[in-house]
């Protein structure tokens, strides 16, 4: 008992799992076995422990997480070892290193074997039942296929069908009830079917969706952030919940690889023309902004939402626009409703210019009375 009691110990810490005394990847610990003259050999006793286990239940001698599960066995021992087997339960190929790595990837009970031979050929094996428990992911989790993902969900952007835009890994979604657009506690309905469609076929992920709600991004997992996105109902609010990063936040860029812009790359289903890569946006005549951003009339007759430079969005990514503001000019801006207390000072729109030079090598300068903005030089003819 002695053996298994000190693998439960290791295997309960989920930590670093110490270098071995004998063996290269062994450590060694004291025999469940009669004590031998202190001049005479040790019999061969084997346990195991496990690393990085999310939840590891002593008691139990169960470690619990969800799938794709990624471990590390190692061996426990009371004297060399010279050989290893281990069986990791779920049909894979058995391994003969000292300390194998495994994931799991089916949501499943597995039972974790080890056979070890000893340096005078003795074979001793420990298994422990029910081992692993390799559990599906719940929304908003990370997933390589469709069974990886609890009752009732599916994984969206597969690894076998993986989007060219949207989540660059799957993960565990459900389409919001239609026509209430509920979800269940802790989650929200996003409209991302209200995304303008792309030029070939749309992403799967252009519907609406029950993702988790959120307040910042330490309220996401698997890669996702903290996103404000459209709503699933008609005439609702925009909502907080954790998705990719795309469709883009008003103020990204949304041009495609190619330089062209498109609209749906962004959440507002919107990209104006503005700067050298245009601007994710919204038509604020015909819609409210999104949260986080402000409704300006610009100088050439145009009502677009832009982004205050706070928080560190500074829109540095496009060398025709800067934070600004509110002033006059062929695109200058002024904020429609100044009376909002919660207006930012300067805002992400055309950088002022006076010549053509502080707008090269991708702008030109359109300068009138009171001064001039940058805007995208057009191609040669």
């Amino acid at each position: 008992m002695l053996l298994a009691a000190l693998a439960a110990l290791a295997v309960g810490a989920c930590g670093k799992i110490e270098e071995p005394t004998h063996d290269a990847q062994v450590d060694l610990v004291s025999s469940d076995s009669p004590p031998t003259p202190s001049d005479g050999p040790a019999p061969l006793a084997v346990d195991f422990a496990v690393e990085n286990c999310p939840a590891f239940d002593a008691i139990a001698m169960t470690c619990t997480g969800k799938v794709p599960l990624a471990v590390r066995f190692a061996p426990l021992a009371t004297t060399t070892v010279t050989k290893y087997l281990w069986d990791f339960g779920d049909g894979s190929a058995s391994s003969s290193e000292a300390a194998p790595s495994h994931v799991y990837s089916k949501p499943r009970v597995y039972t974790v074997k080890i056979i070890a031979t000893g340096v005078g050929g003795e074979i001793v094996t420990r298994a422990h039942v029910g081992f692993i428990v390799a559990q599906a992911n719940i929304i908003g989790g990370p997933c390589d296929a469709s069974e990886q993902c609890d009752q009732g969900l599916f994984c969206l952007c597969p690894a076998s069908a993986a989007c060219s835009t949207g989540p660059a890994r799957g993960m565990c979604a459900s389409e919001c009830p239609s026509p209430s657009g509920l979800c269940d506690d802790g989650q929200v309905c996003a409209g991302l079917l209200t995304v303008t469609q792309p030029p070939e076929a749309p992403e799967p992920w252009q519907t609406s969706l029950c993702l988790p709600g959120c307040a910042t991004d330490a309220d996401c997992a698997g890669g996702l952030r903290c996103r404000t996105l459209p709503p699933g109902p008609k005439g609702s609010a925009w909502v907080r919940g954790c998705f990719a990063d795309a469709p883009r936040d008003v103020g990204d860029p949304c041009t495609d690889a190619s330089g062209n812009q498109r609209d749906d790359l962004c959440a507002s289903g919107m990209c104006a023309d503005l700067g050298a890569q245009g601007m994710c946006s919204l038509d604020c005549e015909v819609a409210s902004c999104p949260p986080g951003s402000d409704c300006a009339v610009l100088g050439d007759g145009r009502k677009l939402c832009l982004r205050p430079c706070t928080g560190g969005f500074t829109c540095a990514q496009d060398a025709l626009l800067t934070c600004v503001v509110p002033g006059p000019g062929a695109l200058g801006y002024q904020r429609s409703g100044t009376d909002n207390s919660n207006a930012a000072s300067s805002y992400c729109a055309p950088n002022p210019c006076v010549s053509d030079d502080a707008c090269l090598p991708t702008g030109s300068c359109i300068a009138e009375t009171g001064g001039g903005h940058c805007v995208k030089r057009s191609p040669n003819p």
